[in-house]
């Protein structure tokens, strides 16, 4: 009986710091899950977690492995856990991918994924770390260095010059330095654009030679562009685009519709692009 005793006792013994290191296991997992909060909105999006569909409101936390989804009329920004921004316009779809974090709780590594539309980053990263930011779109990798730039991807849609390629990947590097290659065609050279550069990644193709921005008319007051000056930007087609240059974020009041004040614009390049 004093054995059996003793059995119990210790069972009992080894039962709660093994909780508590469940708990604690449990809590570490979901702080590595959690992506940041969406603090501004504007128009209808939607986040997909897992099996479940809801809709996006001011303020909620998002976790990695999160699918966001803006309307025609929709646009969201998530702030990072690092304090970087995302700052998604309308119709696009972005996957929070990866999130890995270093001991002491910075980002070791960020990937996002757009499936769609144009997505802008304004990444903070801390002085002599290594590039540690991504955004992969199904054909092209923007990596960044302490950066703002834009990545604008579209499908079944068609440029002139491109008779068979219906996918397009453009990049645009308003603040700092985005590496850009080609996933389809990892042979290809890699091309690294500076502040006031932007190129393009067709199909499997090789990424253009990065070409400057200033034709187009980017700059803190130019709004940011179209999608459709985008396009022709990245074709060369600069004669076209005119007045194709938009209104933004600042223009149209921020994104604060859903509640809570409008991020702040970037202090170099142009507000979030209107779609």
């Amino acid at each position: 009986m004093s054995n059996g005793r003793n059995l119990k006792t210790a069972s009992r013994a080894l039962i709660a710091p093994i909780a508590l290191l469940l708990v604690f296991a449990a809590s570490s997992v979901r702080a590595q899950m959690v992506a940041g909060t969406i603090t501004a909105l504007n128009g209808e999006s939607t986040i997909t977690r897992g099996t479940r569909n809801f809709a996006a409101a001011y303020s909620a936390p998002v976790d990695f492995g999160d699918r966001l989804e803006t309307s025609p009329t929709g646009r969201l920004t998530v702030t990072l856990t690092d304090n970087s921004q995302l700052e998604l316009t309308e119709s696009s779809t972005l996957l929070l991918s990866e999130n890995l974090l270093n001991p002491n709780g910075t980002r070791a590594h960020t990937t996002v994924t757009l499936l769609g539309g144009l997505v802008r980053s304004l990444v903070r990263v801390a002085a002599g770390a290594s590039p540690n930011y991504e955004v992969h779109t199904p054909n092209a990798v923007a990596s960044a260095r302490g950066t703002t730039y834009d990545t604008y991807f579209t499908n079944n849609t068609s440029r002139p010059g491109f008779k068979s390629c219906r996918e397009f990947t453009d990049v645009l590097d308003y603040d700092g330095i985005v590496a850009v290659s080609s996933l389809a065609n990892p042979s290809s050279p890699m091309v690294v654009l500076h502040s006031g550069d932007k190129t393009t990644v067709p199909c499997g193709l090789a990424a253009f030679a990065a070409s400057s921005l200033a034709a187009i008319g980017t700059g803190a007051t130019a709004g940011g562009l179209s999608a459709a000056a985008i396009a022709a930007a990245s074709l060369g087609g600069v004669g076209i685009i005119g007045g194709g240059v938009v209104g933004g974020i600042a223009a149209a009041g921020g994104l604060s519709s859903g509640g809570g004040p409008p991020p702040s614009p970037p202090s170099k390049g142009p507000v979030t692009p209107a779609m």
